[in-house]
Parts: structure tokens; sequence; C-alpha cells
């Protein structure tokens, strides 16, 4: 019954109020009474017959199509409902339901559907299910809060949407019903990622506790110092890191920010602990990249980065599997690749996910689960992921509501500062 109740109709046709021509009707289903002053057959083309309709307000052109189906007659006037359009000499409304006074109906929701569901059969569901909840729904906002805002209850905001009066007119999305009923799945939607937190967070984690050696040293090799912005979310890690509970940290900044040297700040924790760290990037171009770019600064650490990816051939993909499978290779890297049944660590203690917004929660907890292990303490590895894509507060607190968020707002000296722009598809 709840989804049903929650299958939300995505417009309405207003077939109960005769609506006055005019610009402001292109584009919606409307009822207009008009009388025909020209009607003519057309024996080319699709169109059987075009006329010419009239009201008080203004004019517009009806086109009727196939054999069958009523003839508009000129000087008679007609109820009719379809959709207006903008046509080449004004208004325009093709294959017109004809419509008499007795059939006016009042405003009708139109849902999203599927073949051989049709929209009287939803509407019935729908019927059905208020009927049901009038004995049997949940309130979940709480009384103080909905006549603080000025909501109405659950089962009047839902009536109000499916079965809307023509003295109330069409439901608008910024009225009371409607604004409660987003406040309401946006609820839902984080607490069920807190929730998802909070679970996750009870299992155990390895604890990385000791300030990691092997940055300082990467750090020495350097030709640039990191910015404070990238000590402040390092230390926000590495505090993380040290609780023994699972990190679960959205990194966001720009392009140029700094997030690749963070990233490799908290995988050498993870790998001076004794453990492995995996970093995700959603293209095997991106991949080599950073794989490039790691194996560079940590080669001459003695480290190995192993690239893993669709794109290698079945023998590098072997030595790979088995660099990973006996702790040889401490820091992989490597794309969807990484979630493949055959793709076993050692002692995974470290996901890295670049990119944040092209995986789903459900890809990331994948790739944790490689690094579960029932005979050890640490029975999922820490989760870090990173964006480049600016995000605001209450949007972050939303889609992530399962991630701490930390922001790398400084760039390096010398960095041309990134402009964020809206530019329309025209011009794109």
């Amino acid at each position: 019954m709840g989804d049903i109740l929650w299958h939300l109709p995505t417009r309405y046709e207003n077939r109960g109020q005769i609506l006055p021509l005019g610009a402001h009707l292109v584009g919606q289903s409307a009822l207009i009474q008009v009388t025909i002053s020209e009607s003519k057959p057309l024996m080319r083309g699709k169109a059987r017959q075009v006329a010419q309709g009239f009201d008080d307000s203004g004019d517009i052109t009806l086109w009727q199509f196939g054999r069958f189906g009523p003839t508009l007659q000129t000087g008679q006037t007609y109820l009719l409902f379809g959709e207006i359009r903008e046509g080449a000499h004004g208004l325009e409304m093709a294959q017109p339901e004809m419509m008499n006074s007795a059939q006016l109906e009042a405003i009708l929701p139109v849902y999203p559907s599927t073949e051989g569901l049709s929209q009287t059969k939803w509407r019935t569901l729908v019927a059905q299910a208020l009927n049901v909840a009038l004995d049997d729904l949940d309130e979940l906002l709480p009384s103080t809060l909905r006549q603080r805002e000025g909501w109405p209850s659950l089962l009047v905001a839902l009536q109000r949407i499916h079965v809307p009066t023509l003295s109330e007119g069409v439901p608008q999305r910024h009225e009371p019903a409607y604004v409660r009923l987003i406040v309401e799945e946006l609820l839902a939607h984080m607490l069920a990622l807190r929730l998802k937190r909070y679970e996750f967070t009870q299992t155990a984690a390895p604890r990385f506790y000791q300030k990691s050696n092997l940055y300082q040293r990467l750090l020495s090799r350097l030709s640039f110092k990191p910015t404070g912005a990238q000590d402040r979310v390092l230390r926000e890690i590495q505090s993380d890191l040290a609780r023994g509970s699972p990190m679960l940290r959205l990194v966001q900044g720009d392009v140029g920010s700094g997030k690749t040297l963070v990233a490799a700040g908290a995988a050498l924790t993870a790998i001076e602990h004794g453990y492995q760290a995996a970093l995700m990037a959603p293209t095997a171009l991106l991949a080599e990249q950073h794989q490039r770019n790691f194996a560079q600064w940590l080669s001459p650490l003695g480290i190995e980065v192993q690239l893993l990816s669709g794109q290698q051939s079945a023998g590098e993909r072997r030595a790979g599997l088995t660099a990973l499978a006996d702790g040889s290779a401490q820091l992989v890297i490597g794309t969807h690749a990484l979630f493949q049944e055959q793709v076993v660590f050692d002692r995974l203690g470290l996901v890295i996910v670049d990119e944040q917004h092209r995986f789903g929660v459900h890809q990331r907890l994948a790739l944790s689960d490689k690094g579960t292990h029932p005979e050890r303490a640490g029975h999922r590895p820490h989760q870090l992921v990173m964006t480049a894509t600016p995000i605001p507060r209450t949007l972050a607190m939303s889609a992530y509501a399962d991630l701490d968020v930390s922001i790398i707002d400084e760039l390096p000296p010398g960095r041309t500062p990134i402009t964020t722009v809206l530019v329309r598809a025209d011009r794109r």
C-alpha cells in the first residue's frame, strides 16, 4: 500500500474547468469551448481535417487524424480536451477529445506508468489504497512540527495530491501538502543513510594510531609543501583512522587543490601499519594517471603500486591478483575491476574512491566488503571518498548523510583560481 500511496502524479488534467484560450496554456492539457469558424477536409498527408476555432479570448487550429472519429462542423460549438501547443500560426491542438457537459470531471492525476497499466487502473489502485489508509496510516512527523510549519497530516496531504478538488485547483509544488511530503521523503532518506552509517560503525576496523613516517619521507622528497587546508584535512582523516571503527569521510576540493597528496598521506598511514590500500577511479585513463603519479612518489620509498583494470592482458592481470593476495602489492589502483569476485586482498585496511559521484553507496560497500576477515580484529577497512564537484553543505547533508565531510578550501601557491559558472545547454 505504501508504494502505491507514494507513487505521486507527474501532472494533472483539469477536465472540470473550461479555460479561455491564451499563450499561458501552451504545453498544458486543457478543456476549452470553441466555435468552429472554418473547417475543411484534407486529402493528403496523415491529417484528415483541419479546423479553426475561437472563443472570446483567442483562436486555435484543430487537427484531426485517422479515418474515424467526429468531424468538426462550421458554426458549431464544442467542448474539446487535449494538449495545446505553439504552432506556426498560433495555438494548435491535435486530435482533441470531444466531450459534452455530462462528461465534465474533476482534476485527474496522471501517473508514471508502464505498458499494460492504464491511468484508470492507477487511479483505482490509489483510491483503494487511500481507503485502507483511513484506518491504517502511521503519522511520522510530530504534531508540534506540523503545527509550527502549517503542514497537513500525512493522510490529508496524500488526499490533496492524489484526489484534488476543483475548488482547490491543481496541486502546486510550493503548497503545504507537497512540501510536507518532500520533507518527509528527504528525512527518510537521511535517516536511512544515518542508520546505515550507525550499523557500519558498529563493526571494528584496524586502528592506525601512529603518525606516518613514510608520509614525512614523501614530503621531504617533494618540491612543494602542503597547504594549511591539506594539513587540516589529513589531520581529520588521521583522527578517524585512530578510532578503531570504520572511517567514512568525503573530501571535497577543486581540481588542483591537492586531494591526491591527502589520499597518499592516508594510504601511507595504512601501509605503515602493515595494511594494504586500494584506490578506485571511474575510468581506466584516470586509474593509469593515478598509478603513474603514485608510483613516482612511492616507489622510492620501497612501496609497490599495482594497477588493476579491465584493459590489462591476462598475464598482467594474473600477476596483479597474485600480488594483492600475497600482500606484496601494498597499494592497488583500479577501476570497477576491483569489485570482481576473483580480486582478493591479503590485508585491506583503506579504500579510497575518486570521483565519488560516479559510484553509488552499494559499490563503495562492495569494495569495502573485500576487507572483511572474521579472523582478524579489523573486520572492515576505512573508507575515504573524494570529489572535485562543489557540494553545498545542505546537499552534502542530504546526499551524503552517511559520510563526514572535509573541504580543501585552499589552492597551492601559484595555482589559477577555479571559477564555477552556470552555462545554458545551447552554449556548451
